[in-house]
């Protein structure tokens, strides 16, 4: 179970684990699938010698050289030719609630975590998942209240831009309760 080392809200620190393999952009992507398959990981950060993110390559990727092999004869190629890019990784200082912002706008099955741009680990939807059991029982003993934390969370928009896709997010009600108006 995933404890807070703050007592409060979860971090990505308190929710990641170690990376369990990397891979390099150059590498042949037959061997990177080897390792997926062997380890039975659904996803992998791509970093350079220096450890900074360069992409991700995860199952559905993979599944590519299949489909182009189908196509062109394709037999193989290098994981930089096949990784997707990563949009955003997790910082180390995220909370549970940013986290779950950041997988809700992707469809990858585990994230990077950096520190200083450097990887130091990784988050997968089941931590996330540990996480969410871990504020609920929290929330239970009154170590915690979440929806004061959940509120404090949320980013203010800095832009009309962002206000419009903040409030198309969310429902009537819970635009009520935020607004603290009923409307007629």
């Amino acid at each position: 179970m995933v404890e807070s080392k703050s007592g409060s809200v979860p971090k990505a620190s308190d929710l990641m684990e170690d990376i369990r393999m990397t891979f390099a952009p150059d590498m042949d992507l037959m061997q990177a699938i080897e390792e997926l398959a062997r380890h039975g990981v659904s996803a992998a950060p791509v970093v350079d010698s220096e450890r900074c993110i360069r992409g991700i390559l995860t199952e559905k990727d993979c599944l590519r050289l299949l489909y182009d092999s189908t196509l062109h004869r394709s037999r193989g190629g290098r994981v930089a030719d096949f990784m997707s890019e990563l949009q955003e990784a997790i910082d180390i200082d995220m909370d549970i609630f940013r986290v779950s912002e950041v997988f809700l706008h992707n469809n990858f099955p585990m994230l990077p975590v950096i520190d200083n741009g450097k990887l130091v680990g990784c988050i997968t939807r089941h931590h996330m998942l540990l996480g969410l059991m871990a504020m609920a029982l929290a929330e239970e003993s009154g170590v915690v209240q979440i929806e004061a934390e959940a509120l404090e969370a949320v980013k203010r928009p800095r832009a009309i831009e962002e206000m419009q896709k903040v409030f198309a997010s969310y429902s009537k009600s819970q635009l009520v309760s935020r607004v603290g108006r009923q409307s007629k």
